[in-house]
């Protein structure tokens, strides 16, 4: 079992709600500004147009399919882009090779996931071919059985969020395990570019994050997100590598999450090998009658 989580039992988690435990990834909390981005998004508006007039930039920019270069200044591309390169679905399900590392403690198994978007996320973990546990994630409810110990947990999201100590996000989850931008919503004040990267600077109410793109192929190449609260500070570097065309989908195969917080450090490795997408699919969940339920 993980050595040092809250949910020790659970080592179907190990996969997810680490993520979430170790770095408080939730939907940001701020209260946006409505008239005050409008008057900003016509300022840039202006300015581009202004440089379009003198010729400082080409009228026919957009964002390309095969490349990915942009005004610095221009934050509306820059959301465009974010949005562009989401993978796009409806279901959604495959098949990873896992390496988890904290401390002295290293753990390989194997994860199966199947997504309906915004409305299911099912887990099954196993090691050495044998299932040692299954979870069906709700936007409500988390429900999770455990074969070695025959036991079940039933949870609402309170009650996670009582267990783990933060907001647990449904949207989010599902956001990391597609392999998708999270924490975008926030205020981009800035956007660089280094040795054929693009990076967009974000600042939220209590986070920062940088999400990098590689200008060649527009793929998305990491996000660094940190967290900063009165009561700790943590942060997740996510690395997406090795991108192959996976059922239509141009799709990043090898991902690597860093994980720092105030309990240390863990790594998770995740090599895909099998993706499908918009696919008819089941969710099989239930609870065996001699499985003893937990609260």
């Amino acid at each position: 079992m993980m050595s040092g989580n809250k949910l020790q039992p659970l080592f179907l988690f190990a996969c997810l709600l680490l993520l979430l435990n170790s770095c408080n990834i939730v939907k940001p909390f701020f209260i946006k500004n409505k008239k005050k981005e409008a008057r900003k998004e016509k300022r840039v508006e202006k300015k581009v147009e202004k440089d379009i007039a003198k010729g400082k930039i080409d009228s026919n920019t957009v964002v390309k399919k095969d490349s990915l270069k942009i005004p610095t200044y221009d934050t509306m591309l820059a959301r465009r882009i974010i949005d562009i390169k989401k993978i796009k679905y409806t279901t959604y399900q495959c098949r990873a090779k896992m390496h988890f590392e904290t401390g002295d403690d290293k753990q390989n198994f194997t994860a199966s996931f199947r997504l309906e978007k915004n409305k299911k996320i099912w887990v099954s973990i196993s090691g050495l071919g044998i299932e040692v546990a299954r979870a069906i994630i709700t936007p409500d409810s988390v429900k999770a059985i455990e074969r070695i110990n025959k036991k079940a947990y039933l949870y609402s999201y309170q009650d996670i969020q009582k267990l783990i100590n933060i907001d647990l996000d449904f949207q989010t989850l599902q956001e990391i395990i597609i392999g998708n931008a999270i924490a975008t919503q926030g205020n981009m004040h800035d956007i660089k570019e280094l040795n054929g990267m693009s990076t967009f600077f974000i600042k939220g109410l209590d986070y920062t994050n940088q999400i990098t793109y590689n200008q060649s192929d527009s793929s998305l190449k990491q996000i660094q997100l940190q967290t900063v609260r009165a009561v700790s500070t943590s942060s997740i570097l996510i690395a997406l590598n090795d991108y192959e065309m996976m059922d239509t989908r141009y799709f990043p195969v090898n991902r690597i999450y860093h994980i720092q917080d105030v309990k240390g450090a863990a790594k998770l490795s995740m090599e895909i090998n099998k993706a499908d997408f918009d696919k008819p699919m089941d969710f099989p969940f239930s609870i065996p009658a001699n499985y003893k339920l937990q609260r």
